[in-house]
């Protein structure tokens, strides 16, 4: 059933400090639209949160690190259950030739909608 989620990453700009309990930088880094895609395919609607009606959002800073893991470096989410869903699918997602720089921070919103699933 993975890819059956309809989901939203973006770029998270100055609003993000206003919406998230951290303090995040005001300038966010271009996001690569490949770096992007590969998130996305690991990130389903769980049924844990279909079964249980749970819509949500998740903003998170991420890196990419020298040998090309994926770190989530601050997360904040609407639903506490869905900001760990994520944290744990992407807890060993490496990538590869995709044009980012290491070290680089970027921010990115997962969106769990029902009716737009």
């Amino acid at each position: 059933m993975k890819k059956s989620v309809f989901m939203i990453i973006g770029i998270v700009a100055i609003s993000l400090s206003t919406l998230s309990a951290k303090n995040l930088p005001a300038v966010a880094a271009k996001l690569p639209s490949n770096l992007k895609d590969a998130i996305a395919q690991e990130i389903d609607y769980p049924d844990f949160a279909q079964n249980n009606m749970t819509e949500g959002e998740v903003w998170m800073k991420v890196t990419v690190s020298n040998d090309d893991k994926v770190n989530i470096v601050d997360l904040s989410a609407t639903q506490p259950e869905l900001g760990e869903y994520v944290k744990q699918e992407l807890s060993d997602l490496y990538v590869t030739n995709l044009g980012v720089h290491n070290g680089q921070i970027y921010f990115l919103k997962v969106k769990f909608d029902l009716i737009e699933k």
